[in-house]
């Protein structure tokens, strides 16, 4: 009997490192034993026109930016079987041999991303065997933020096998996000205006993923027994190098595969 396929939802604050993390996991869990598709949920956000407003700025980091029901028929489809074909790229995963430091940043920019081959091959050696069967364990990837909020709909969380979110404090967030140059999106190019972290960004992060905190603080203490009723594995780092997070989110998906394969 195969395993039955395995949804995981790798979400977060802006620039916390998830789309490097996504990047890895193929190589991770690589063919014959594995076929891990990568599902950018970038991809999914509605036109332009359609994006509300928050303090008088577009928002692009709401959950309602996004195009729910056509991200919940992709991940349907893809339990069935069919090939998504929108969303999905054949991430490159990118190594840093040697961490320089840099002054200023904080210790994941200083590490770069941290993440070494001999790490990668570690972690693809340490993924489960399985039971021998001609069929290979699928697993989908969704790299996105408020993957898992209360406010996205319980019919989608209900399809995430594996809820996942990565955290940085807000300084290191902060910084990470005014230092990109732009985005590129279905209508062209969009730069973030003056004031847009704290005003869009943070407020949003906050409000979705505040009940995973003891009162409601996202710097503060995990509260367990909410994350452990919703089904979410929280990053106890803040400030880890990438290396750590991607050897953590590793040992989640091998969780799980394990008990599926059970």
């Amino acid at each position: 009997m195969p395993s039955s396929p395995l949804v995981v939802a790798l979400s977060g604050l802006s620039s916390t490192g998830k789309s490097t993390i996504a990047s890895h996991l193929p190589v991770i869990f690589a063919p014959p034993l594995y076929i891990l598709t990568v599902l950018y949920v970038d991809d999914f956000y509605k036109p332009q026109t359609e994006l509300p407003y928050r303090e008088g700025l577009m928002d692009w980091d709401c959950a309602q930016c996004l195009d729910w029901p056509r991200l919940e028929h992709a991940v349907k489809n893809w339990r069935d079987g069919v090939e998504i074909k929108e969303g999905k790229t054949n991430p490159q995963p990118q190594f840093q041999e040697h961490p320089t430091a840099v002054a200023g940043e904080d210790t994941q920019m200083r590490e770069g991303n941290g993440i070494t081959k001999a790490l990668v091959e570690q972690l693809q050696a340490e993924a489960p065997t399985l039971k021998a069967t001609d069929i290979p364990q699928r697993i989908l990837i969704l790299d996105g933020f408020l993957l898992f909020a209360p406010s996205v709909s319980s019919a989608f969380r209900s399809l995430l096998d594996l809820k996942v979110l990565l955290r940085a404090p807000y300084t290191d967030a902060k910084r990470r996000r005014e230092s990109r140059s732009g985005y590129v999106t279905m209508e062209g190019w969009w730069e973030d205006p003056p004031g847009y972290f704290d005003k869009v960004v943070w407020p949003n992060y906050v409000e979705e993923n505040k009940s995973f905190f003891i009162d409601g603080d996202v710097e503060g203490g995990i509260d367990e027994r909410i994350c452990e009723e919703e089904g979410v594995s929280v990053w106890v780092g803040k400030t880890d190098g990438l290396a750590k997070v991607l050897t953590w989110v590793a040992g989640q998906v091998k969780r799980i595969v394990e008990q599926n394969s059970s």
